[in-house]
């Protein structure tokens, strides 16, 4: 079976912000981000929402993301690149192969006749919505639990008997520290094209996303419970959910699904918090 390729929706562009969204600044340039990045196929654009310092910073955490453990994945979709036209596809990839005794095996394979997988990090529930392990001023980092593995293109068991072979094994170096920036990223973004521009301090995301704060597991992970679908002809998969706690005070969740079309992780993200 030949790559998948998905018909991404035509743009949808969404009011002008006019403020960058991460660090408020109305002079200078402004320009549009893409909800989900353009390099995954995002087609949500909010104009005038990102100045050139944030723009650039922004940027280089998702091309780590996009040209690193993700890129074979987007290439076997056909995902157009940030300039708007298809990379070739690489005319053959190196496969492993683990033999009966353990002992491991290389071949190189044309593109259209191997495995293509793509990693996604799974991970623990965020604080905010664990009233076990609630959110901590002091906690740091992120954990992660378990990793996805979608497969793409030919499956995994016709290629390994075709080699006289048990499984095969697969490698990636995964930036899980960009990855969680990109996913901030996305939230917020699609936080502020839905309801409006709103006081930056209201934002867990932002410090995370400018690197100034690395609390993450506290607003960020994934969920299990009623997860998004896996059975939709899209990209991606976007939701608001507004939460209120028993004191009163409100919150905005998005819960994010990549590649909607794979068994892919749902993620939450904590967008806004209110008092």
């Amino acid at each position: 079976m030949d790559s998948t390729r998905l018909r991404a929706p035509v743009t949808l562009r969404f009011k002008p912000v006019g403020a960058c969204i991460y660090c408020g600044a109305t002079q200078g340039r402004l320009t549009e981000e893409h909800i989900v990045p353009k390099g995954l196929g995002g087609t949500l654009v909010l104009p005038d929402s990102s100045c050139d310092p944030c723009a650039k910073l922004t940027s280089q955490f998702e091309m780590r993301v996009l040209r690193g453990f993700l890129d074979r994945g987007r290439q076997s979709l056909g995902i157009k690149g940030r300039k708007s036209h298809r990379r070739p596809a690489t005319e053959s990839i190196k496969q492993t192969f683990i033999r009966a005794d353990n002992s491991l095996v290389e071949h190189d394979l044309p593109w259209d006749q191997s495995v293509k997988v793509m990693h996604l990090p799974v991970l623990t529930l965020p604080g905010f919505l664990n009233p076990k392990f609630p959110p901590d001023p002091s906690a740091e980092g992120i954990e992660v639990s378990a990793m996805d593995t979608l497969t793409m293109g030919l499956g995994e068991g016709e290629i390994v008997r075709e080699h006289a072979s048990v499984g095969m094994q697969f490698q990636d170096r995964m930036d899980i520290c960009s990855f969680v920036r990109m996913l901030a990223k996305i939230a917020h973004g699609y936080q502020v094209a839905v309801h409006g521009a709103f006081p930056i301090e209201q934002s867990p995301l932002v410090p995370i996303i400018l690197g100034k704060r690395w609390d993450a597991r506290n607003w960020i992970g994934c969920t299990e419970q009623d997860p998004l679908p896996s059975d939709r002809q899209c990209l991606h998969l976007l939701q608001d959910v507004p939460l209120t706690g028993g004191d009163g005070s409100s919150a905005s969740m998005i819960r994010i699904k990549l590649f909607a079309d794979y068994p892919s992780p749902t993620y939450a993200l904590a967008a806004r918090l209110q008092a």
